[in-house]
């Protein structure tokens, strides 16, 4: 019987890297670049590998498997936690090559089941693709003239020698149009697009597949509660690092109270942490402080919380994150990390729990098509015509309109909205840690996906999680506002 072959790298410690004067180590922190010709390391502490056709250059921060069998390959960076048969690292990848070779089929039926924060690239003589998990946490921008996938669109640019940019490319068009990111799968350059969730690319042809997600039976808000608490808990043992345990941000908002309630039994080991914009009282994040710390001491939760009494940061590390992303969101939070939190931990976030709460339906919308994905994404009753064209490209490529049993307007947020957004916060932040996210897993938005829409705007299932899982942590007001635990 054959058995497989390969290579497995844990990830380097932040600690072990040698910091540089100027940041550069910082520079396309977390990254990866896939390559059909090998391409200069950005740093010292990056690492090259041949894998198949292709060559990996990647930051050693993050986690690497490369596995052989029977003429197929899976190359896995990144962290990936498979919930059916509780293992990560190398034994992921193995399990995965193991459903290959029953049929393509099995393999994608054993991609629902993982959580993390990853990319994958599959190699067979039939076929060769690639993709992120569940909401591209882990980012992937492509182009197929240059036959390269990268988690940095810029890290992409520089490899390729420099590009000329897109449509949608100048310096200030998301300012101008008030949008969250670029419309369709465009990038700031010319040739270069994102990844979407659930498609994966055709890495011979740079095609796109759509790959999930599959069909949703429909749920009962309490019994899902249930069984995403089950799927969020059995991550726990996978979050410890050489540091200690994890690191989790709190607010006064509902998403990290879930996380919160979801990592009781691991609350002795992590550290809560909120951050207030003491230079912008107008941010709300006082209040966030004020309950977070009333919380802490409520519950006995291990609690920091600072002030942020400036705007300012580093020249020479906003120069670093610039040259690696020049999408912003909060440089000044993500350098507060480096210096108020401990390192060598895991950083995890409380995002991704609004796909599942009907964003886009809380006004009637009766024509979802890709003019009205033009008009969110611009704020704007008449978006330009490029950019309806763009969302009218995205939907020819990745069949957002034919899948059955979901509503577009969630994939739309799944799919565009969360992927586009959520990257630009990691991207700054990964200068620190790396970040998980308790549900980010197709398995588990499916799940969280498949309970009717008027529980799904009222959160219900949310409500049944605290009150399965930490019914206390509701004593105090989320957002302003009591909430009552799921009867």
């Amino acid at each position: 019987m054959s058995s497989t072959m390969g290579w497995h790298e844990a990830a380097a410690n932040d600690s072990a890297i040698s910091p540089l004067e100027h940041f550069e180590h910082l520079l396309f922190a977390r990254g990866y670049l896939l390559s059909r010709v090998l391409k200069p390391a950005p740093a010292a502490h990056w690492r090259h590998h041949a894998v198949g056709r292709w060559f990996l250059t990647r930051d050693s921060r993050l986690a690497a498997t490369f596995r052989e069998l029977d003429g197929r390959s899976l190359l896995l960076v990144g962290n990936a936690i498979d919930l059916r048969s509780q293992v990560d690292g190398a034994p992921v990848v193995d399990g995965l090559l193991r459903a290959w070779r029953v049929s393509r089929a099995a393999l994608d039926e054993a991609l629902e089941w993982l959580a993390g924060r990853y990319v994958i690239l599959a190699q067979s003589p039939e076929e060769d693709f690639f993709q992120t998990d569940a909401t591209g946490m882990l980012s992937a921008s492509y182009s197929a003239a240059e036959r390269m996938v990268s988690s940095h669109q810029n890290l992409l640019a520089e490899a390729a020698g420099g590009l000329d940019y897109s449509t949608f490319g100048e310096p200030d068009w998301l300012r101008k149009r008030n949008a969250y990111a670029f419309p369709g799968t465009f990038t700031r350059f010319a040739g270069v697009h994102m990844l979407t969730a659930n498609t994966e690319l055709d890495v011979r042809e740079f095609r796109i597949r759509r790959v999930g997600p599959l069909p949703a039976e429909p749920g009962e808000p309490r019994e899902i509660a249930g069984q995403v608490l089950d799927l969020m808990r059995q991550q726990h043992p996978f979050l410890t690092r050489r540091g200690g345990g994890p690191l989790v941000s709190l607010t006064a908002g509902l998403d990290s109270r879930i996380t919160m309630a979801a990592m009781r039994e691991l609350a002795p080991q992590s550290l809560f942490f909120t951050y207030e914009k003491v230079y912008d009282r107008k941010s709300g994040s006082d209040y966030d402080r004020s309950i977070a710390t009333q919380l802490a001491a409520h519950l006995g939760l291990r609690h920091h919380g600072y002030g942020l009494t400036t705007a300012s940061r580093s020249p020479e590390l906003d120069a670093v994150l610039e040259r690696s992303t020049f999408l912003t969101h909060g440089r000044i939070v993500a350098a507060s990390y480096l210096h108020e939190l401990p390192a060598d931990r895991l950083h995890v976030r409380s995002n991704l729990y609004e796909i599942a709460r009907a964003y886009y339906r809380g006004k009637e919308r009766p024509v979802v098509d890709p003019r009205l994905f033009a008009r969110i994404l611009t704020s704007s009753s008449a978006p330009p015509r490029a950019v309806v064209e763009a969302f009218d490209e995205m939907a020819a490529a990745t069949g957002i309109f034919d899948v059955g049993d979901y509503d577009p307007l969630d994939l739309f947020y799944w799919e565009h909205r969360i992927v586009s957004w959520f990257h630009k916060v990691l991207l700054e932040s990964d200068i620190a840690h790396d970040t998980h996210t308790l549900v980010n897993s197709r398995v588990i938005l499916r799940l969280l996906l498949s309970v009717p829409l008027t529980d799904r705007r009222a959160g219900t299932v949310f409500d049944h999680i605290i009150g399965l899982a930490w019914r206390e942590a509701y004593d105090l007001p989320v957002n302003g506002s009591l909430r009552s635990v799921g009867q």
